[in-house]
């Protein structure tokens, strides 16, 4: 058996729950936004954790594994507000929510991918980097700033220019830095971090347990998860030095699934980690390159079974789709 936390329509659970329900395993999902109301999970006295779902008690020895996607923007229970002071009422209700569910998540005994508690290092960039070149990985040279003159004068002395990100967890939009980036810092703004720009390609790492899958990502773009209408993947060879880092570092972290993402600046033959996400979504990079990481984290949350055709399913439909 295999639990779901978090958000009901994410992509990302939705497929592994599909994969691991084609192997036969059975799955039980627990909507975040129903704890309280038709499920509950606490840790008793004794130390045990106990999940009840519809009623029905979850035979925890049962479970190998649970995947844990929480919503970014959760709801209160049952949807609604509880006060005539909503915003309120939230800003007490969903942290004290989400702080219980991850004490009773770090207690449970099998892996999951990925505890919220793991991985943390990520919501503080200057923390999340220099842990990263702590552990052998070549950190582009970066400073965090709110100020216009400082972050000018970083990305001149840039033989190619900086970029500009946010120093929080949050998803940012990696951007050059421009004199209408300067301008907007001017106009005030929250500490960002500037960033050395690597010329050269993307390569996403996911690592899944002792496993790596690298996909190459082809985009004149800055950002080409925002800038980009035209994006190639496709799979690459990684470097076993630096396959082995990013599994060492994955594993200190806590972590079942990882996304390392990597600058390859060919003319200079180096590799750049930009950071670690340890709440990455693989299905862009499955689809398009046929790599199994969906598989690989069933093959870590429930050892034993098997899949049942040896190709990714996901990626297999995107071919044919592509074809037709």
């Amino acid at each position: 058996m295999l639990l779901f936390f978090g958000d009901p329509e994410d992509l990302t659970a939705a497929y592994l729950s599909w994969l691991a329900l084609r192997r036969g395993i059975e799955c039980v999902h627990v909507d975040e936004a129903d704890l309280g109301r038709g499920c509950s999970l606490g840790v008793a006295e004794d130390g045990t954790v106990r999940l009840r779902v519809d009623g029905h008690d979850i035979p925890l020895q049962r479970v190998t594994g649970a995947v844990v996607r929480l919503n970014p923007h959760p709801s209160l229970v049952g949807g609604g507000s509880h006060a005539d002071d909503s915003e309120a009422m939230e800003a007490v209700v969903l942290p004290e929510r989400r702080a219980g569910l991850q004490y009773a998540l770090d207690c449970l005994p099998f892996p999951i991918a990925n505890r919220p508690s793991r991985g943390r290092s990520n919501g503080a960039k200057p923390v999340h980097m220099r842990d990263l070149a702590t552990a052998g990985f070549r950190v582009p040279a970066w400073i965090t700033t709110n100020d216009a003159d400082v972050g000018s004068r970083v990305a001149s002395g840039c033989e190619h220019g900086a970029v500009v990100k946010a120093a929080s967890g949050l998803r940012s939009h990696v951007r050059l830095w421009t004199d209408d980036v300067a301008e907007a810092f001017r106009a005030g703004t929250a500490p960002h971090v500037v960033q050395e720009y690597v010329p050269g390609y993307e390569v996403r790492v996911h690592v899944v347990g002792d496993r790596t899958f690298a996909t190459r990502i082809d985009s004149g773009a800055t950002d080409y998860r925002f800038d980009s209408t035209e994006t190639g993947y496709r799979p690459t060879a990684l470097p076993e030095i630096l396959a082995q880092r990013c599994i060492a570092f994955a594993e200190r972290e806590g972590l079942v699934l990882a996304g390392f993402d990597f600058r390859v600046d060919e003319t200079a033959n180096t590799w750049s980690c930009l950071e670690m996400n340890p709440v990455p979504t693989f299905l862009p990079y499955e689809a398009s390159t046929g790599q199994r990481i969906g598989d690989a984290v069933i093959d870590v949350l429930a050892p034993g079974s098997q899949a049942p055709d040896p190709v990714s399913p996901l990626g297999a439909r995107y071919a044919a789709a592509q074809a037709g």
